[in-house]
């Protein structure tokens, strides 16, 4: 996130506070579907700017959200994200890895910790084992991560207005825990049939690897 698009979204943040609990339910809605919708960070804190001033103006004057804009908050999206032009296909490439590498430093730490506290309770060398399982399970979560977002994100509104909204929570709870569970038993056979060890290496090694990796993600972020 570079300087234009962190100043903007500060400013947002701030702005944003002022909106009463009702507009800013809908108003969380309609950003999370603009967060999938593949224009650029800085062209969404343009839109969400857009909105929040809407919604404040609506409020002074007394009137809400829906009295403002109806109650086809997808639609509306959908028209504000014809208007602007996708991300190119190497921001979205620098975007992904930049995400993958967030997952591997954050799934990295948890092990490496987790293998110190296994080595000086068991009294081992500290050694770094990298094992099939473990990078079975990363991936699964990263990637089971990034659907339930994306599917959460895709469907927040109401359908077509013509199911409850309940209805829609009751849908996404089902596709969330389905997924869940899949993940619960896919780790489960993971830890009986794929104990090898792929790596191994020291300790510190591992630690110098996962602070390389993390500059390198912080070195993409400030390019997308």
């Amino acid at each position: 996130m570079n300087k234009k698009e962190k100043t903007i979204l500060n400013k947002n943040n701030k702005r944003e506070e002022l909106i009463n609990e009702e507009n800013d339910k809908v108003l969380t809605d309609m950003i999370c579907y603009l967060r999938v919708s593949g224009i650029s960070k800085y062209n969404q804190e343009l839109v969400r700017a857009d909105l929040i001033e809407m919604i404040l103006d609506a409020q002074e004057r007394g009137e809400n959200i829906q009295q403002v804009m109806g109650k086809d908050y997808k639609q509306i999206c959908d028209n504000i994200i014809a208007e602007f032009s996708q991300e190119t296909k190497a921001k979205k490439a620098i975007e992904y890895i930049r995400i993958a590498l967030i997952c591997v430093v954050i799934f990295g730490l948890y092990s490496i910790i987790f293998q110190v506290i296994d080595s000086i309770a068991n009294n081992k060398a500290f050694i770094y084992n990298l094992q099939v399982s473990f990078l079975i399970e990363a991936i699964t979560i990263i990637v089971a991560s990034n659907f339930i977002v994306k599917y959460i994100c895709k469907n927040p509104f109401d359908e077509d207005n013509r199911k409850s909204i309940n209805s829609n929570k009751v849908k996404s709870f089902l596709v969330i825990f389905v997924t869940i569970l899949v993940i619960l038993i896919l780790f489960m056979a993971c830890s009986y049939l794929f104990n090898s060890t792929i790596l191994i290496m020291p300790l510190y090694v591992a630690v110098i690897s996962v602070v390389i990796l993390f500059i390198i993600e912080r070195v993409l972020n400030k390019i997308v």
